[in-house]
C-alpha cells in the first residue's frame, strides 16, 4: 500500500545563514539537510540576490571544507572566507557593524541549497556593557 513513498526528514525550525561581522554562519539544520557533505562549492546570483552551497567532493575546484565534527553540530558551521563575506556584503550594501542579517535556505534538489538574501532579515546587534566604552 505504501509503495512509491519514501520518509520524509522532519527537522524542527528553519535552515538559515546568518551573515554577521564575524563571518557566514549555517544553522545545524542546513548541515542536517545536507547531509552532513565534507565539503562544498559556493555560488552566487547578483541578479537574484541569491546564493548556494552545493555539495561536492574534496577534489572539486574551489571546494570548501564544511561538516567535520560531529561534537559541534549543535552550532552548525561557520566559514571565515572575508572575501565571500565582503562580496555578500557589498552586493546587499549591508552594515554588519550595527546588524546581522538572516537569510532562510531551501532546498532545490538533492545536494543545493539556495538562499535568498533580499529576504534576509535584519536585526540589531546586542550591545555589551563592554561595548560602551
Amino acid at each position: 500500500m505504501l509503495e512509491g513513498f519514501v520518509q520524509i526528514p522532519i527537522l524542527s525550525g528553519s535552515s538559515f545563514l546568518s551573515i554577521t561581522n564575524h563571518g557566514l554562519n549555517f544553522n545545524k539544520n542546513v548541515v542536517k539537510r545536507m547531509q552532513q557533505v565534507e565539503y562544498v562549492t559556493m555560488l552566487i546570483n547578483s541578479d537574484k540576490k541569491q546564493i548556494a552551497i552545493q555539495k561536492c567532493d574534496k577534489g572539486t575546484a574551489d571546494s570548501i571544507p564544511f561538516y567535520h565534527d560531529e561534537k559541534n553540530l549543535k552550532f552548525g558551521v561557520r566559514l571565515n572566507n572575508r572575501e565571500v563575506q565582503q562580496m555578500i556584503i557589498s552586493m546587499m550594501n549591508w552594515n554588519v557593524n550595527y546588524y546581522n542579517y538572516r537569510a532562510d535556505g531551501f532546498m532545490i534538489d538533492d545536494d543545493t541549497m539556495v538562499f535568498d538574501l533580499s529576504c534576509a532579515r535584519k536585526s540589531a546587534k546586542k550591545v555589551r556593557d563592554t561595548d560602551k566604552g
